[in-house]
């Protein structure tokens, strides 16, 4: 789970910066041979540093580890696992000092384009592009790693927000489906306040649930080029000033009118959980890789787990973006571009994606994986309903890890504002734009 925006990691994308700028006096990056074709049994000796080190994902990453080894002899393999912003710092460091692990992990966007950009990562493309391989993956999990029209990384997961909600509130405020359009959701919510519940439990203490929310009424309000446009920061006066972005602030604002009780957004998304599990709210907006905490073995009240189901978020009529947009992510690794043992990295992330570990995975972890086929392997209610949904949807990235990084917190700051009602939709839109000039004064400068 995303429990931090990207934007946070500000020092490894300061170095990775200063990595892709000619003359800066540092060593020049390594970059081994693109040759990715084994000659013979595999042999040699693999280092992975990876982010899942939580209980629930390290067996399966460590199994998945030794059964390669096992079908393999003469092949080692050294896998570290830590978490979020431990990791950050230490592949800052990494990055820093050009001693990349053979195989790393990335988030997606803008944050993986960094090691591109600075040549940390090894071109994926020869194996990935028009190939059987590149063929098995989700096509927006596999292109929230391309840029410029190459392949950089490969997706393990798919990720999206949805509403998850309690069946029996909906029924006892006389609702018998989910909102099919966004003025349908917002009577839903003040058809559930008028039954005494809270009809939707938003946590937004830390910023960044208010960006998924924009991420997803961004994509449904202002077209996917323009979008792309604005967040890589190419825009130039006329970047935000597309009508869709003030409109996706006034459904942010509507969204806290009908369906947050006053002073509701201060908690942590964590305590906004509890109150749905509990019976104290209708719905929370989350991810489904949250889906596990929904279960009994995640921790949920037994009453619950029986009446939940969730349905995406709805679209606004008139909306110039894509009513089929669904804000999301993968989470992906890359091939260091410095490895003298690229070919076995990439054998042997093709047995880690391959449908058999794949499924594993989903079956193992409760996540959505973004290898097609896989559905079929899920035990955790509501994921195979999520991959049916998002497969039918287009992914629009999170917004912290697809906008220039000088966009962000204006962003993420002016979403805020709205939800708090110190700023109208379009204070908060000039208070984007006034962050995108920012970020062109800088870029000039530099």
């Amino acid at each position: 789970m995303r429990r931090t925006p990207a934007a946070v990691a500000g020092r490894l994308l300061a170095v990775l910066l200063t990595l892709a700028v000619a003359g800066c006096g540092q060593a020049p990056v390594r970059v081994t041979p693109d040759d990715f074709t084994l000659r013979g049994a595999p042999r040699g000796h693999l280092t992975i540093l990876e982010k899942y080190a939580d209980p629930a994902y390290t067996p399966y990453f460590k199994s998945a580890v030794r059964a390669y080894e096992r079908r393999n002899p003469g092949v080692t393999i050294e896998l570290q696992a830590v978490g979020d912003q431990p990791y950050k710092d230490r592949i800052a460091v990494l990055a820093a000092s050009r001693e990349m692990p053979d195989v790393y992990f990335s988030w997606p966007g803008r944050y993986a384009r960094k090691f591109a950009d600075g040549k940390l990562a090894a071109d994926l493309s020869g194996v990935l592009e028009n190939t059987a391989w590149g063929r098995s993956f989700d096509r927006d999990a596999l292109g929230a790693f391309t840029f410029g029209g190459r392949r950089y990384g490969v997706p393990l997961n798919v990720d999206a927000k949805v509403f998850a909600y309690n069946t029996e509130i909906f029924a006892n405020a006389g609702i018998d489906r989910p909102p099919r359009t966004f003025p349908e959701l917002l009577a839903d919510c003040d058809r559930i306040a008028g039954a005494g519940f809270t009809p939707l439990a938003l946590g937004n203490q830390y910023g960044w649930p208010a960006g998924h929310l924009i991420t997803q009424f961004n994509a449904m309000e202002v077209p996917a080029d323009v979008l792309a446009r604005d967040y890589d920061g190419h825009g130039d006066e006329d970047a935000f000033t597309h009508p869709g972005y003030r409109r996706a602030f006034d459904d942010l604002r509507q969204l806290k009118a009908h369906c947050v009780r006053s002073g509701g957004t201060s908690m942590s998304h964590e305590s906004a959980q509890a109150r749905l599990l509990h019976g104290k709210a209708a719905m929370q907006y989350l991810e489904t890789l949250e889906f596990s905490y929904l279960s009994t073995k995640g921790g949920a009240p037994a009453e619950f787990t029986r009446h939940w189901d969730f349905f995406p978020m709805p679209a606004p009529p008139g909306g110039a973006g894509s009513a089929r947009a669904i804000a999301g992510g993968a989470d992906g690794l890359l091939v260091s571009n410095s490895s003298p043992n690229k070919a076995l990295a990439v054998d042997f992330l093709k047995f880690l994606t391959g449908r058999e570990q794949a499924r594993a995975a989903v079956r193992d972890m409760g996540w959505l994986s973004a290898v097609k086929g896989t559905s079929d392997a899920a035990t955790l209610k509501g994921l195979p309903e999520a991959q049916r949904t998002l497969a039918g949807r287009r992914m629009s990235l999170w917004l912290d890890t697809r906008a220039d990084d000088k966009i962000v917190n204006p962003y993420l700051s002016a979403a805020e504002s709205v939800l708090s009602g110190r700023a109208t939709a379009s204070d908060a839109v000039e208070q984007v734009r006034q962050g995108a000039h920012n970020a062109r004064r800088f870029r000039v400068r530099d």
